[in-house]
């Protein structure tokens, strides 16, 4: 069987019971390139035993070693967040059912339900787009314009390259935005790093990129207010 479980957003300790119950019963594989995992000493020793961490390869291009694998023995890719926000999980499901091997999801939270700390109501999101260190923010855009149409918010992910220890900061991204003309120096927005321990601040881009905001990191420009939303974001 496959398991795909998700690690949270936190410590070691934001494993599910389930997913722990799962990982000290199969062969554990870490995927750690779509988001930072920084408790991978910690999650060794609280499951007990040894995890192999996969590169970008090993999940898309080299997936068929790990299904092989689950053909015959229990195995567990743990992924940080949701083990299904991140496309390349959903692809590595849909292989593992086609080979008729046994999949169990093992669900916890991610950046996309725990936005929700900021005060914007999860059901007045729009589409999400990420900053991309290419600087090709059309897509960007695109996403900001058509939900503020729409008086949607929108979640902004910061491109990272986590194998290479490189995450897109709070400043880097309101910088391009600013010289794209997606945002306005006036206009107030959302930082946040959502963790265990949160980091949500909300004011104008030039107050923002002052803030130590720890990395990955996301920004969240406002649709259309509802009054309980405004009074929570001026709370912070």
């Amino acid at each position: 069987m496959l398991y795909l479980v998700g690690l949270g957003l936190g410590s070691e300790k934001s494993i599910t019971m389930e997913g722990l119950e799962a990982a000290k019963k199969c062969e554990c594989f870490l995927e750690s390139y779509t988001s930072k995992c920084e408790s991978f000493a910690g999650l060794e020793k609280l499951i007990g035993k040894k995890i192999t961490i996969l590169k970008r390869g090993d999940v898309e291009e080299g997936s068929q070693k790990i299904l092989d694998a689950a053909k015959k023995n229990d195995i567990a890719v743990l992924v940080a967040g949701d083990p299904l926000a991140a496309t390349t999980h959903i692809y590595l499901a849909i292989d593992a059912k086609k080979k008729k091997i046994p999949v169990r999801i093992i669900h916890n939270a991610s950046v996309f339900s725990a936005v929700a700390e900021t005060g914007l109501q999860l059901y007045k999101f729009g589409r999400t787009a990420t900053i991309p260190f290419t600087r090709q923010t059309e897509s960007v855009k695109d996403a900001v314009s058509r939900n503020k149409k729409l008086g949607l918010h929108t979640l902004l992910l910061l491109d990272l390259d986590a194998p290479a220890g490189r995450y897109m900061t709070v400043k880097e991204a309101l910088e391009m935005l600013l010289e794209k003309r997606i945002i306005s120096e006036k206009e107030k927005l959302i930082a946040a790093h959502i963790s265990d321990v949160s980091q949500i601040f909300y004011d104008i881009p030039e107050e923002l990129a002052k803030k130590k905001i720890d990395v990955p990191s996301v920004l969240a420009i406002p649709g259309k207010l509802h009054f309980m939303e405004k009074e929570f974001l001026e709370m912070l």
